[in-house]
Parts: structure tokens; sequence; C-alpha cells
């Protein structure tokens, strides 16, 4: 074989060698606090589902298994939590509010903090949501970072000179893009080598540090984003500007979860003296129907949601009442709800407890009363009194038959008991019917010429009042009231019944009707007769006529027979003016007002009344506005969005018979008011005065302006741009992000401070006012415990740097080594061969 091929064989065997890094090292798994741009992916819109989009969220490689997942309903400033999977689906309740979604880190897996975002407001259907679910704006975030570039390495010679910072009073009006600035991973205070004249940089004044020899040979080290050989100050500059693993600060306290409360309170316009709400109907007739009946018949009661959560209430039947069902109640949300007694009930007294009760436990009971009267009739007829009859002679049946072929005409009739006596003494016991058969062939011959003269004179006077004559006959309803009806009716009232009785002692004929006008009408008597003491009657019904307009109609009903004169029964019907009938309920105009009016109907500006449409045109209607139950703090800056509910009274002659919906909505916004931030808030982020930090630490710190996150300024604003940094010297940025990542050469205590400009808004552009701030922080550098030392000292070189950990424990110099051996190698057999050319 030739040499040239084993050769070859050889540099390609050194060179695989020399790739084996990036094969077997590991892939470094995310770690450190969350940071970077978190969204929401799918509709806003009710029914559709909603998940979390971390791609752009820090640290890269970040999944699932890394974060949990909190999921809240917001209603104004409160919070509800309604899930904690990666997904949640929108229902009903989320209708009109906002969607908050959180994300905490894991920290058993490395990971910290919390990132949050919220939609925007959901509607009812896909149609009208958003293109983008995700608010302009996630809170408590910092613009999305760009991915991180490989890092350059710049001499620390290179440093921008104190000339070339940004004059504070000429910052530009507008943040420079992300993707434009870059971020500096600077070297500070570490020893130069020997060729170079640069002063070494010093801890803060007073402090003390460790000064490394002199190293007089170059040294070699590598890291999986900076190569250093042979200098020691220098600057690491990413492409992309966005500091490693940077620290978005502490998020603000997520609230505490509310846990639900499910109560309901009721009221009526009366209450027992237990405190139990109470409605009283009073005393209706029975037999009452829902179509005669006065609006006393109908009362309400006022259920409300007292609690945090909706209640869901069940379908209930009382025995005796008819009450409306109540659906589902919101939150803070009250309705009127309708009871009246049902019909056929029998006569008696009620006192029911009428409970609703919720799917969610909740019970609110009302007592309602009601007494059913039998209806009362007038029997009595002032007009004819039956005369009394005779009493019939108590011994005529007995004795007639026996004395009449005897005695004169005028005796036959009227023997009474008073004449006994005057016959002789042989005759009084056999006169009774027992004795009959014996006494008469005896008593004839004696009786004659005896008894004539003495019985006439004396029987005479009482014959005539038992033959004297005495009509009279009364009725079982002596008055008619009709149950009203409304002007256009189609069918009359249903006809009344009246039954005529014979009172007297002569037989009625000739019984007829009449009425004294043509609003009612008469059917013909059921006969034309009547007996006397028969225990029957006469019947005929009375109606209205269809159609009559509206009023009051009162007239009489004649009964005549051939033996009385007229019997008068006064009948009366009324006819009300067609109601008003509900058609439609105007919408209310949206209303925009400044921050801070009173919570209030007036000062919301709510309207007093709402146009409704009824069957005879548009009229206006109270409302009742719950503002209370509004989402409106007046006591936030804030801009807001809300909706206030109302409850339409309708006005007099104006009925429902639809059932339409009497609740009104009124969107109401509230601009903002000037934002004034303070210096307070300004604050440095990334970096503790209690950290860890070695020598070999990449510190990355973000500067926090407040105010910084103001969305849609308007005049009077004002915030506070982070301008420069200095640790050991001074550094500026042009605008955003205002991030910076460093190392510190040596170890020892070290101070970063931050400046800040204050800004206001004019209405166009951010200026500044010549104000500015400051924050500090003071922290410690230690020597990396693996820190290679210098030949000349023991003491740690404040250089020293390690590749970033990956989790594989595999030496690199071996392989680095080999490279450069091939390297070698490769260059000797090319000057080889152009030298044997």
């Amino acid at each position: 074989m030739r040499p040239r091929k084993i050769i070859a064989m050889v540099m390609t065997f050194l060179m695989m060698l020399s790739l084996l890094p990036s094969l077997v090292f590991a892939a470094a798994a995310p770690e450190g606090e969350l940071g970077g741009q978190l969204k929401i992916k799918g509709t806003a819109a009710v029914g559709s589902e909603l998940s979390a989009d971390y791609e752009k969220v820090t640290p890269e490689g970040l999944t699932d298994d890394y974060v949990t997942f909190s999921w809240s309903r917001k209603v104004g400033d409160q919070l509800t939590e309604v899930g904690t999977e990666k997904t949640y689906k929108l229902v009903d309740e989320d209708l009109g509010n906002k969607i908050e979604l959180k994300i905490t880190g894991k920290t058993e897996m490395g990971i910290t903090g919390e990132l949050k975002v919220n939609t925007v407001e959901i509607v009812a259907t896909p149609e009208e949501a958003p293109e983008e679910a995700t608010e302009l704006r996630e809170e408590g975030q910092e613009a999305a970072p760009a991915e991180e570039a490989p890092v350059q390495e710049i001499a620390a010679e290179d440093t921008p000179a104190e000339g070339s910072q940004t004059d504070e009073n000429t910052q530009p009006a507008q943040d420079v893009a992300e993707d434009t600035q870059t971020e500096e991973v600077i070297d500070i205070g570490a020893d130069e080598p020997t060729d170079s004249s640069a002063d070494v940089m010093q801890p803060a004044d007073g402090q003390d540090t460790e000064n490394s020899a002199d190293n007089s040979q170059s040294e070699i080290t590598t890291d999986d984003s900076v190569i250093n050989i042979g200098t020691e100050g220098y600057l690491e500059v990413p492409e992309n500007g966005q500091a490693e693993a940077a620290n978005q600060g502490a998020s603000a306290e997520s609230p505490a979860k509310q846990e639900p409360v499910y109560t309901a309170e009721i009221v009526t316009e009366n209450t027992a003296e237990d405190g139990t709400a109470v409605l009283d109907f009073g005393t209706v007739n029975a037999g009452f129907t829902q179509e005669n009946a006065n609006s006393s018949m109908t009362k309400n009661v006022t259920v409300k949601n007292t609690g945090n959560s909706t209640l869901n209430f069940k379908e209930i039947s009382p025995e005796h009442f008819m009450v409306k069902d109540l659906g589902s109640l919101a939150a803070g949300e009250s309705v009127d709800a309708w009871v009246m007694p049902r019909e056929g009930t029998a006569v008696g007294e009620y006192s029911d407890t009428i409970t609703y009760e919720t799917e969610e436990g909740v019970k609110v009971s009302f007592i309602a009363k009601l007494t059913v009267a039998e209806q009362k009739q007038d029997d009595t007829n002032t007009d004819q009194q039956p005369a009394e009859k005779p009493a019939a002679p108590e011994t005529t049946p007995e004795v007639t038959p026996e004395v009449t072929p005897e005695v004169t005409p005028e005796v036959t009739p009227e023997v009474t008991p008073e004449v006994t006596p005057e016959v002789t003494p042989e005759v009084t016991p056999e006169v009774t019917p027992e004795v009959t058969p014996e006494v008469t062939p005896e008593v004839t011959p004696e009786v004659t010429p005896e008894v004539t003269p003495e019985v006439t004179p004396e029987v005479t006077p009482e014959v005539t009042p038992e033959i004297t004559p005495a009509p009279s006959f009364t009725t079982d309803i002596s008055e008619v009231k009709f149950d009203s009806k409304e002007a256009g009716y189609k069918e009359a009232p249903a006809a009344v019944t009246i039954n005529v009785s014979n009172t007297g002692n002569v037989k009625l004929t000739g019984i007829a009707v009449s009425v004294s006008g043509n609003e009612f009408t008469v059917s013909a008597p059921s006969a034309s007769e009547l007996e006397a003491n028969a225990n029957q009657s006469v019947s005929f019904t009375v109606a209205p006529a269809v159609g009559l307009a509206a009023g009051t109609y009162t007239q009489t009903v004649s009964i005549k027979t051939d033996q009385t004169d007229y019997l008068n029964i006064p009948v009366s019907f009324t006819v009300t003016e067609a109601a008003a009938k509900l058609t439609a309920v105007g919408k209310v105009s949206d209303i925009s007002l400044a921050n801070g009016v009173e919570k209030s109907a007036a000062g919301l500006q709510l309207p007093s009344t709402v146009k409704i449409t009824t069957n005879k045109g548009d009229m206006n209607a109270s409302v009742k506005w719950d503002v209370k139950g509004s989402a409106y703090n007046q006591n936030s800056t804030e801009a807001q969005k809300f909706s206030v509910k109302g409850t339409v009274a309708l006005p007099d002659g104006v009925t429902n018979p639809d059932n339409l919906s009497l609740v009104v909505s009124v969107n109401v916004t509230v601009s903002r008011g000037s934002i004034v931030s303070d210096a307070g808030n300004n604050s440095i982020t990334g970096i503790s005065s209690d950290g860890n930090y070695t020598t070999e630490t990449k510190i990355t710190f973000t500067a926090v302006g407040a105010g910084m996150d103001i969305e849609n300024p308007i005049k009077g604003d004002v915030r506070y741009q982070p301008l420069n940094w200095e640790v050991l010297e001074a550094r500026s940025w042009d605008g955003a992000p205002y991030s910076a990542t460093f190392r510190m050469g040596k170890n020892g205590n070290y101070t970063l401070t931050v400046t800040y400009n204050q800004q206001q808004f004019d209405g166009s552009n951010w200026v500044n006012t010549g104000t500015q701030d400051t924050k500090q922080v003071n922290f410690t550098v230690n020597a990396a415990p693996n820190q290679t030392l210098t030949p000349a000292a023991d003491k740690t070189d404040a250089n020293q740097k390690n590749a970033v950990k990956t989790g594989d424990n595999t030496p690199i110099l071996p392989f680095v080594i080999i490279l450069i051996v091939a390297i070698v190698l490769i260059a000797g057999i090319l000057v080889y061969r152009n030298k044997k050319k």
C-alpha cells in the first residue's frame, strides 16, 4: 500500500475522532426562569377550544412536562379558575368576559417563574370573533425575544468610548425593533495578556480583588458559545440581542383561587314573623278562571343569586299554585317570577310553602296564601211573598161520609169539633171511624130535628178564607254580573241559567221572560206552566251579545205569569278597552364616558326609559338598571368595558301575551385617565445581592422601566425608559430590549447601576423631562472551583471559562488536541507535496 494512502486513512480517522463531541454531547435540558412571549391559540367564541402556545417562551425546549396550567374567567378584577389542562373549552358563562391563562414553572424540573396572558373579550359565535384570540399586550410579559445566535468575540479594547453614548435628551420617540438590537456578553475585570498595554478594570472603590500573575503563554478554552484563544478581556455579542436565560423578574402573585359560593334570597310584598316571605292572594269565589281573574290573581316574587357562581334552578309544580320556572341565574342577577292560583282549586283555605331548589343544593322558599269561598246566591224574592195556607178542619174527613145524606147542605162540609158537645152524650163516642157502620142507622132520626137550627149560624164564617188563592214564585238568582271582556272579543261569556219555582197555592200559567235591551239575550222558558207545591222548576238562560263596544251595560230581565206581576232581575256586563300588546323591546345605544364617574345610573348616564313597540305604536317604558351588579370599578384608572343589565316595566294598558324578554343591556366604555408611573417601580431583574456567581457565570439582567408597558399612550402619560448601565464601565442602550449579559473575570464585590430617563407623552411622542432615576444591585463574584491556575501563582484565574453544562461529563480537551494534530498533519502534507513538485 502506498504511503500516501496510509496517510490519507490516518487523517480520515483523526478527522472522525474530532467530530465525536458534536455526536455524543447531550442536548442541553431547558432550565431557568420563564420568559419570552406566551400566547393563546383558538377562536374567542363560545363553544371553541383554546390552547396554550409557548413556542416563543424561554428557556427553549420547553414542553408540557415543565409547567402547570391555570385558566381563569376574568370578570372585572375578579378571577375564577375554570381549568387546569393545556386546553380549555369556552362555555356560555364566558360570554362578554376575558379568559386568563397562567403557566407556572415546575421547580422540580428546573423551571421557575410564571407567565400570564389574556384573551380578547369572548363573543357568541366564531363569525364575530377576531382572528387573534390573544389580547394585544400580554399581561406581565416583555416583548418576545428573538432566537439566540452564536456569540462573537471582541477584544476588550474594542469597548465603545464614552463619546459613543446616546445623548439622554435625544432618545428616539419609538423603541428600536427587537430584531435590530444586539446584546453583549462582556467579560469585565480580567487580567490582560502580557502583550497588551490596556489597563485592568478594578472593582468598586474600597473593594479588594485577587490579581492573577501574567500568563505568558497562550491559553485555549472552549465553550458551547464562546472560544477564547489567548485573550482575557473581550465582549461576546449575540446577533439577535437577546439575553441568555434572561430573568424577567418575579411575576406578580396570582390571585388565590376563589371557592364557589352558592346562595340566593327571595323577596315578596310581606314577611311572616319568622322572616319567611309571604304572598297573600286574599279570597276568591269558587269556579274562578284565569281569564276572568282580576290583577290581584297574579303576584310576583323576586329571586336573587347572592353568591359568586351561576345557579341552575329545577322545575317545580306546586299543587294549588302555578309559578314561573327560573332556569339559570348568574351571580348577582335577580329575576321577578309570577305566581297565580290554579284553576279548579276546591273551596278551602290554603297556606302552601313553595320552594325553589337548584342543582347546586340551594333552596329558597315563600308562603302562598289563598281562600276559596263558595259562591253565595240570594234566594229571597222581595217583590212577592207566598200567602199562608189556611188550616184545614181536623174532623172533616172522618165525619163527611156519614152525615151527608141526613144533614142539610150547609152542615155537610163544616162539621167541626165544637159541634160535638151539642150532640147527645150517646152519640159522641160513636162518631169515631171505628163505629161508623153502626152509627149510621141510629143517628139519622135523632140528629135531623135537633142539630139543624143550632149548627148553621156557627159554621158559615169559617168556610170563606179557605178558598182564597195566593199565587207567587221565586228565582234562585237575584242578580247576574258577567265577567268583563276586552273590546274585540269573539265569544260571549258563558250563559247563566235562572230557575223559577212556584211558591204559591195555585197553578202558574203563561210563564214568559223578556229583557229590556238588545245587549243581552234570553232563551224561552223550559215550560209555560208550573203546578203549586210541585218539586220542580222552570228554567231559562241569559247571556250578553257578541261584539259590544267598550263600556258597561246594565239591563233588566223580567219574568211574568198569568197569575202574577213582573219579577225583575238586574244583569250587567263590562267591555274594557283593548290593551296594547308588546311586540318588541328596543336596544340601548352604547355609552362612552371619562374615567372615574360615580357608579350609579346617573353617573354612568344610563337612560331612564327605553323604547318599546306595541300593536298600537311605539311607547316609552321605564327601566330599572342593575348598576351594582356591573363590573365597573370606580377607583380604577384603567380603561374599562362592561355591560349593565336592566329590567323594563311595561306602562299601564300594555300586555305581554308572547312573554317577550323584558331584560335589556347597554355596553359602557370608560376611557382611562393619564398614567403617571412611579419611579419606585423601576427595577433590575435577573441579578440579586444574594446570588451565587462565579468567574464562570454569565450574568444576564434586565432593566424594567416603570410604565414601559403602557399601550396606546395618551397625553400626560409618564414612564421611565432605561438609558444605560455600569459595572466598572458604563454602557448604553439604544432601545428595547433593555437587557445585557456579562461575566466578571475576577472574584470580588461589585455594583451594577442602571440609569432611567423620565419621559412624558405629549400626544404624539415620548419626550424626556430631564428627570432621571437610578437603581443599584450589589453582588459578589467568587472564583470558580475548577478554574485553571496560572503558572506564576496559585490564585485562580479570573478569566477561566468552562463549557456550558449539558448533563454529559465527557472530557472535550482530548478531542480538541486530536483536531489540532490533524490540522497540522494536513498542512505538513500540503507543504511536502508542493516542495516535491
